[in-house]
């Protein structure tokens, strides 16, 4: 009556793999060529919201003022830190220069000492409706050439 010699240890069955090896290194395969072949596309869609963006941001300034040219600077500055990186830091006539030599469009120099000047300048200071507009056209011009 000795049952103790015929007990045996439990062995639990193998893991299952969900996929077999074969298809799911086929699906892996598939998975990575799906993305290597949509990253440029899917970048390109990254970079247009960016722009998009930009320019309706411009399309809702209607602010006459430093405070909206300091608007139209920052917009410069948050795209640089997409684009240049370098170039955040840039200030005075250095971000002048910078501005100038990445933009098809020549702004005269009292705008461009503007632009520079804005974030120092009283925000209840008035601009001409010329030179705003002049100051908002570059900056879409700009937005279109880096981004």
């Amino acid at each position: 009556m000795d049952n103790l010699s015929e007990l045996r240890d439990i062995h639990l069955p193998e893991q299952i793999n969900l996929f077999p090896l074969g298809y799911g290194s086929i699906l892996f395969m598939v998975v990575l060529a799906g993305l290597v072949f949509s990253w440029p596309y899917l970048r390109r869609l990254y970079l247009q919201s960016k722009k998009n963006y930009a320019f309706r941001f411009l399309a809702s300034l209607s602010q006459n003022n430093m405070a909206g040219v300091c608007k139209i600077s920052e917009l410069l500055r948050r795209i640089c830190k997409i684009k240049h990186k370098k170039a955040v830091a840039l200030y005075g006539g250095d971000w002048a220069d910078f501005l100038a030599h990445t933009s098809k469009k020549k702004l005269p120099k009292y705008q461009m000492e503007i632009l520079i000047n804005a974030p120092y300048a009283p925000a209840w200071l008035e601009l001409s409706a010329d030179d705003f507009t002049a100051l908002k056209d570059f900056a879409k011009n700009w937005v279109e050439n880096n981004l």
